[in-house]
């Protein structure tokens, strides 16, 4: 555990760095405009360093692109948009080519597209639309009510110590689908914490589903934080109290809860269509196709199969697949090449604690709060697709499909982080912030290096 117990004073009378940026911070808050001044910076000063990361991005697997342009054209067909034939991930019907994936990543490209044309470039959007992620995610601490120093940790590690770091300079197809989705969730974490009607929350969440499937099981977070707003008792327990269940009846809770859920109805019904347009079922979302060309084409798509390319394939989704995730998220070890003594990131992933070690305050959090339960249970139950798939995600930098949950476990972590403000761990803090940084720095280069 993280250690406590010091006093935050320093002796002979010096501030710690907690006072240090509350001074800061009230001095700020004096200047004129000074509400914009932090997230100006905060997107200044994130999207210069994603551009110095990636200063020259292959302009590759850029799908959305093209989905954007068909879209323009009242369309979900992108064979006549100029996609490359060699593209991965695209499913051919009697001709006509759709992507398996949902619409919200091009649907946010489209005004640009429709400037731009298919010249516009996917990577570079990434990047601006990471940048104010990090925005969103001081303002998401701003309303958690955190201390300055928290708060301006947990921006940096957030935007440069964590594979969205790595997800969002890379923009292709793949990472700007977890970028899109982390967008469209902190933009529903932030409406439901601002108590606006609970149909917005809902349907940003409904746009984050539509860029990445998983995200959807983040709907308990929201339902569990208003049964909380209204039975300031609630916990996991009062789910087996027969007089909960008679308190919820005609209730406020009920009625919210249904208002949110009620906003999130439409998106399925639209899901519905959006598959059977594209492959003449509701329910074919076309993952299998592609799921069978990889498996079919003998593909290393997973570390294990790199090493045994004869082994049996298991089902897109299949219990069996869990231990290739497990051992990715907190095992994977980088690559060792002897004949140049350096460690390299494998292209299948690294463990969370060599990518970023700093998630491990998420573990102590101290504070009565209902975020806490709300939060891990979305990380439980996002977790659940995302460990039976048949890949782990390959070829990145970390583990990618974390991106599905990292607002919650970012949000708890930070929350800890503000818990433990003695100068012992406000050090530790720091340091494996420090340590997280040049981790996502060091995969950058390499990715760069290898042309990923």
């Amino acid at each position: 555990m993280p250690p406590e117990g010091e006093s935050a004073a320093k002796p002979g009378g010096g501030l710690d760095l907690d006072e240090a940026f509350v001074r800061l911070a009230g001095f700020i808050e004096k200047l004129p405009a000074s509400q914009f001044i932090a997230p100006i910076l905060i997107f200044a000063s994130v999207l210069v360093g994603y551009w110095l990361a990636r200063p020259d991005p292959i302009d590759w697997y850029d799908h959305h692109i093209y989905l954007a342009e068909a879209l323009l054209h009242g369309s979900l067909n992108v064979a006549d948009t100029g996609i490359p034939d060699w593209f991965q991930d695209t499913v051919t019907v009697d001709g006509a080519k759709y992507l398996p994936y949902g619409p919200a990543p091009a649907i946010l490209l489209t005004p640009f597209v429709a400037i731009w044309g298919t010249d516009f470039d996917e990577t570079r959007f990434s990047m601006v639309l990471g940048a104010i992620n990090a925005v969103l995610f001081w303002y998401t601490l701003g309303l958690l009510k955190l201390k300055p120093l928290s708060k301006v940790l947990g921006v940096l590690f957030f935007a440069f110590g964590t594979v969205h770091f790595y997800s969002a300079t890379e923009g292709t197809i793949w990472f700007y689908n977890h970028v899109s989705a982390i967008f469209f969730l902190l933009i529903a974490i932030i409406l439901f914490l601002k108590r606006v009607p609970l149909y917005l929350p809902a349907i940003a969440l409904g746009f984050a589903w539509w860029s990445r499937g998983p995200t959807l099981l983040a709907a308990p977070f929201f339902l569990y934080g208003i049964l909380a707003r209204y039975d300031e008792g609630f916990s996991l327990k009062s789910l087996i109290d027969v007089d909960f269940y008679r308190r919820l009846w005609g209730s406020p809770a009920l009625r919210d809860g249904m208002v949110f859920a009620g906003a999130l109805i439409p998106f399925g019904v639209l899901t519905l269509l959006y598959n059977d347009v594209r492959f003449d079922s509701p329910f074919d979302t076309g993952f299998q196709t592609v799921y069978q060309s990889y498996t079919g084409g003998g593909l290393p798509y997973s570390f294990y199969r790199l090493d045994h390319p004869n082994a049996p394939h298991f089902a897109l989704f299949d219990l069996r697949n869990i231990p290739l995730h497990v051992y990715t998220m907190f095992l994977m070890p980088p690559q060792y090449f002897p004949d140049l003594s350096v460690l390299r990131p494998s292209p299948y992933g690294l463990s969370i604690f060599l990518t970023s070690p700093a998630f491990v305050y998420a573990l102590f959090v101290k504070r009565r709060t209902w975020l806490k339960p709300a939060s891990w249970i979305a990380i439980g139950l996002i977790t659940i697709p995302l460990f039976m798939h048949y890949s782990q995600g390959w070829v990145q930098y970390g583990y990618r499909f974390m991106l599905d949950f990292m607002p919650f476990l970012a949000i708890l972590t930070v929350m800890s982080f503000d818990d433990h403000p003695s100068p012992r761990s406000r050090a530790l803090q720091i340091g494996l912030v420090a340590i997280s940084i040049v981790s996502g720095i060091w995969g950058r280069y390499w990715a760069n290096e290898y042309g990923w």
